[in-house]
This record gives structure tokens, C-alpha cells and sequence, in this order.
């Protein structure tokens, strides 16, 4: 390691917080973006630095940007919290709307991932419309709720939604994975859920581009699953928005537009990735999911009723089991 590099790794492991890197909040900007780009690039993993250095180096820069105190929206002003998240589009801030609710609040990292931010907007008003209506209601607690927008920082858009961080007893779907993987029978109500909440968005032509265990998120004890991060939404037949560099794993093999067909290879790739490795049938059933061609793979309506009759052959009649994992705020 060169005397730059160890340099800079001691830096960030003594900063005790993001203005000993940074400067001053309000100081100069363009130095503070400057330091972050030169440390960046003398940590960062593709060149042989540590991950955890350089992802403490992000989330020190993410709380030198944040807004500061609170965000103006069009509906009610929202006071900031913790960062609760921080994903490859944008950073999740917990905060409390002047009503006393709690609500997530979800900032773009730059500039550039404005763009996402909007997706995720436009996509979470089309499955509001969709989950309004009565006959569609019993979707609406498996899909996150636009609650008011705002911009920042001369036009940054961000987005309010409902609360479903450890405080309301949820947790993502990557906190729970474990070495082992995870025993059918835990894995089969998140699936069930995830297949109901894939199919719906589908069925109002909404591809989600993006579904990963960070974007699952569930509540343990009451069984719930929330299918979270729509930035890379996009209609049948569009370009991808983009792809999480980190996941590449889980996209199939080839490029191929967005399409129901990305979502259903996408879930199951995670299925795979979820369960133990003597989960024969339902890793089984996951394989037959992803096949190279979008034209090959089921749709998710298809697959709701062919997991079922999987689970009672497996498992027998539904039971209700605690799943193995503690939520502590």
C-alpha cells in the first residue's frame, strides 16, 4: 500500500464525522466534492481498496450532503433523521412529517440519479391509481405510498413515502440471508407475497427493473413483504433504466429490454439465492424461472398458482411458522 493510499484509509477509520473529511457544511462546496472524488479513488475496491473503508468513506460524505433539518414539501414539512439507507440512486433518511407521522424521505446521491428519483415517483402514483381501486385494494400493503414530493438544492426532486424501516418492524431482505440459506418454509410466504406484488405491478404494464434483496423488504413477525426501490421502473418494451453494478448477478445473462420477463428472472435469481442449497424442489421451480429467453419464462400470474400447489405438496396444508429473525430498532 502506498503512503497516499494508507493516508487516506487512516482519514476516513479516525473521522468521527464527515466534516473532518469534508470541511464545514456550509462551506465550500466544491472542496468537499473535490476531497470526496481524490479519497475516492485512492480507496475504492476496483483498485485494491478495502469495502468497508470506502463504503464509510460514502456514508460520511452522503451525511456531509444531507439537507439540512428539514424538507418543505407540497403537502407538509418533514424533519430529518438518520440515514436508514443508502443505495446506488439515492439515500433514505428517516423523518417525521409536522403531523407527528413517521415517513421515509429519499434523496437523490448526485445530480444524475434526479432521474430515477422521478421513475420511482411516476411509478408509485401509477400503482396508487391502480391499488385505489376497491377491487385492487388488498395489493396496495405490498407496494410503498407516495406521500409528497419536494426539491432540493435548486431542483434535486425527492420523494416522501411511507415508513417501512426497522421502527416499524421491517427489515430488508439482505439482513436476513444467511450462509446456509434460508429453510423453504421461511422463504415461501416472502415468495408468495413477492409474486402476488410482481404480478399486479405487471398488470398495469409497470416492469420494477430492479427486484433485489435490498428492494424486499419484510416484517418478520407479521409476515409482510413491502417490494420497495421502483427508480428503475420502466414500461414493456423501454431500455433499461440502468442495472445495480453490485447485483449483476441476478440479471439475466444477456441485454433484453424491460419486460415482465426481466422482473420474473430477477425474483427468481434472488429465490436462488435466498434458499439453502437442499431446497431441491423450490431451487428447482427458481431454475425453471430463468431460462435465457425472456419468451421462455412464465408470466408471474401463471406462477401464483403453480408455487401453491408446489408448497402444499412440499409442506402440506399453510401453517402459519415464526420466521428465525429478530427486528430491533
Amino acid at each position: 500500500m502506498n503512503t497516499e493510499r494508507r493516508q487516506a484509509r487512516e482519514a476516513v477509520e479516525a473521522a468521527r464525522e464527515a466534516t473532518d473529511l469534508f470541511g464545514p457544511v456550509h462551506g465550500s462546496q466544491r472542496a468537499g466534492r473535490r476531497e470526496y472524488r481524490r479519497l475516492a479513488a485512492l480507496l475504492h475496491p476496483d483498485g485494491g481498496g478495502d469495502v468497508e473503508v470506502f463504503e464509510r468513506l460514502v456514508a460520511l460524505f452522503d451525511e456531509w450532503r444531507s439537507p439540512a433539518g428539514a424538507i418543505v414539501g407540497r403537502r407538509g414539512t418533514y424533519t430529518l433523521g438518520r440515514i436508514v439507507g443508502q443505495g446506488s440512486v439515492s439515500v433514505v433518511y428517516e423523518a417525521t412529517s409536522d403531523a407527528g407521522r413517521p415517513v421515509a424521505v429519499k434523496v437523490p446521491r448526485s445530480a444524475a440519479s434526479a432521474t430515477f428519483v422521478e421513475r420511482e415517483r411516476a411509478a408509485l402514483r401509477r400503482l396508487a391509481q391502480f391499488t385505489d381501486d376497491p377491487a385492487n385494494a388488498w395489493l396496495a400493503p405490498y407496494f410503498p405510498r407516495l406521500l409528497d414530493t419536494a426539491d432540493v438544492d435548486g431542483g434535486r426532486p425527492v420523494n416522501v413515502v411511507s415508513a417501512h424501516g426497522r421502527a416499524q418492524g421491517f427489515v430488508d431482505a439482505a439482513a436476513v440471508a444467511t450462509a446456509d440459506g434460508l429453510d423453504g418454509r421461511d422463504w415461501a410466504w416472502i415468495h408468495r407475497r413477492l409474486l402476488r406484488a410482481v404480478a399486479g405491478a405487471h398488470r398495469i404494464g409497470l416492469v420494477h427493473g430492479a427486484v433485489v434483496p435490498e428492494n424486499i423488504l419484510i416484517h418478520p413477525e407479521g409476515h409482510g413483504v413491502v417490494l420497495a426501490g421502483w427508480s428503475f421502473a420502466a414500461e414493456p418494451g423501454q431500455a433499461p433504466a440502468g442495472r445495480i453494478a453490485s447485483r449483476r448477478d441476478l440479471y439475466p445473462p444477456g441485454a433484453e429490454p424491460a419486460g415482465p420477463a426481466l422482473d420474473v428472472y430477477m425474483l427468481h435469481a434472488t429465490m436462488a439465492q435466498m434458499l439453502a442449497s437442499g431446497e431441491r424442489r423450490q431451487r428447482m421451480f427458481a431454475a425453471g424461472c430463468m431460462q435465457a429467453s425472456p419468451r421462455m419464462r412464465p408470466a408471474a400470474v401463471d406462477l401464483l398458482e403453480e408455487y401453491d400447489d408446489l408448497l402444499e405438496d412440499l409442506y402440506g396444508p399453510r401453517t402459519f411458522r415464526r420466521f428465525p429473525y429478530t427486528v430491533s430498532a
